[in-house]
C-alpha cells in the first residue's frame, strides 16, 4: 500500500502552515487562555486562600472550570467555533486573494494535493491546540494531588475529544463552503449562515407560527406550541457548532452514534470538497459563488429567510400587533420583493468591481 497518499506534500504542508502561523497562533493563545492558563490561575487562588471544605464540596472557582469541560461554556465555545471557520476560510480563500491558485496548480501539484495539504495542516492544528492544553491540564491536576478537584483526567480528555471531533466537522464543512465561493470574506459568512442555519430556520418558523397563530386565532389547529419542543430539538441537535458551544445540545442522545455521524458527516464534506474543488474554475476567483448555477438557488434561499424574518419585523415596526393574514401576506411579498432586488444589484455590484 502507498502509504504517501495519506501524507501531505512537505513543501505545500509547510507553505500552508506558515500561511496560517498568525491564525493558528491566536487560535492556541485563545484556547490556552480559557482552559489551561484559567486552571492555573484557580489553583493559585485557591491555594493562596488556603481553604478548607467539606467533603464532597468544591470551591466556586473549580465548578466554573468543570462546566466548562463537561456542559461547556458558550463565550469559550463561539470562540472556538469562530478561530476554526476563519482557519478554513482564510485556508482556501488566501490563494484567491493572491491569485496564488494558478501559480500553484502550474507546477507539479494536483487539486488533490493542495486541498489535501491544506485539510490535514488545519486539522493538524487544532489537534496540536486541543492536544497539548488536555496535556497540560493533566499535568496540572498531576502535580496538585490534595486540590480537591471536581473534575479528572478522563474529562479533560473528554473535552479533548469531543471539541476536536466538532471542529473537524466545522473545519471540513467550512472548506466545503470555500470550494463554491471565491472570498475568504465570503467563505466565512456563508459557513456560519449554513452551519447555524438548522437553529436560525427554526427560530425564524417558530417565530413566524406564532403570527400565524395569533393572526388566525380560532381557527389555528393545531397551535403551533404541539410541535415546537420536538422541532426544537431536532433543529439543535442539527446544529453541530452548538454541540461544542453547549455539550447539553446533545440530549440524552448515545454519543457513540452521534460521534460516528459526526466523523461520516466531516468525511463525507470533504470528499464533496474535493469534487467541487477540481471543478472550480479560476476565471471565478473574487466572485461571491463561483459555480454560476448555485446563484440562483442562493438567492431564492436568501429571499424566502429575509421574507420570514421581514414579514413579522415589518408589521411590528408598523405597531400591528395582531396582523390579519392578508397584511401579513403583503409584508412577506415586500419583503422577498426588496431582498431579491438588493441581492441582484449587490452580485452586479461585486462583478462590476
Amino acid at each position: 500500500m502507498n502509504l504517501k497518499k495519506f501524507w501531505p506534500n512537505k513543501t505545500l504542508a509547510w507553505k500552508d502552515w506558515k500561511n496560517s502561523g498568525l491564525l493558528f497562533a491566536l487560535f492556541f493563545g485563545f484556547a490556552t487562555y480559557v482552559t489551561t492558563l484559567a486552571l492555573q490561575n484557580i489553583i493559585t487562588i485557591y491555594l493562596r486562600r488556603g481553604e478548607t471544605l467539606p467533603e464532597g464540596h468544591y470551591w466556586h472557582g473549580f465548578q466554573i472550570l468543570a462546566a466548562r469541560l463537561s456542559s461547556a461554556d458558550p463565550l469559550v465555545g463561539i470562540g472556538l467555533v469562530l478561530f476554526t471557520v476563519a482557519l478554513a476560510a482564510m485556508t482556501v480563500g488566501q490563494e484567491r486573494d493572491r491569485e496564488t491558485l494558478g501559480l500553484l496548480l502550474a507546477m507539479p501539484y494536483s487539486r488533490r494535493d493542495i486541498l489535501f495539504s491544506k485539510v490535514v495542516v488545519g486539522l493538524g492544528q487544532i489537534l496540536i491546540i486541543v492536544g497539548v492544553n488536555a496535556l497540560l491540564m493533566t499535568l496540572l491536576v498531576w502535580v496538585n494531588p490534595d486540590v480537591p478537584f471536581p473534575f479528572g483526567t478522563p474529562d479533560i480528555w473528554g473535552w479533548a475529544l469531543h471539541s476536536f471531533l466538532v471542529l473537524t466537522f466545522v473545519f471540513c464543512f467550512t472548506v466545503l463552503i470555500a470550494t463554491v465561493s471565491g472570498t475568504t470574506l465570503g467563505n466565512g459568512v456563508l459557513a456560519l449562515i449554513f452551519l447555524f442555519f438548522p437553529a436560525g430556520l427554526y427560530a425564524l418558523l417558530e417565530m413566524n407560527a406564532y403570527y400565524w397563530f395569533i393572526s388566525l386565532g380560532e381557527y389555528a389547529h393545531p397551535p403551533y406550541w404541539i410541535w415546537r419542543d420536538l422541532f426544537f430539538n431536532i433543529a439543535l441537535l442539527a446544529t453541530v457548532p452548538a454541540w461544542v458551544i453547549d455539550f447539553n445540545a446533545l440530549g440524552k442522545y448515545n454519543p457513540v452514534y452521534l460521534y460516528g455521524a459526526l466523523v461520516v458527516l466531516s468525511a463525507g464534506a470533504y470528499a464533496l470538497a474535493r469534487f467541487l474543488f477540481a471543478k472550480n474554475p479560476l476565471e471565478n476567483n473574487g466572485e461571491v459563488l463561483v459555480f454560476e448555477r448555485l446563484e440562483s438557488i442562493f438567492k431564492v434561499g436568501v429571499v424566502v429567510c429575509f421574507a420570514l424574518l421581514g414579514g413579522p419585523l415589518l408589521t411590528a415596526l408598523a405597531g400591528i400587533h395582531v396582523p390579519g393574514p392578508l397584511v401579513l401576506s403583503l409584508c412577506y411579498l415586500l419583503a422577498g420583493g426588496v431582498t431579491w432586488f438588493l441581492t441582484n444589484r449587490l452580485l452586479e455590484w461585486r462583478r462590476a468591481a
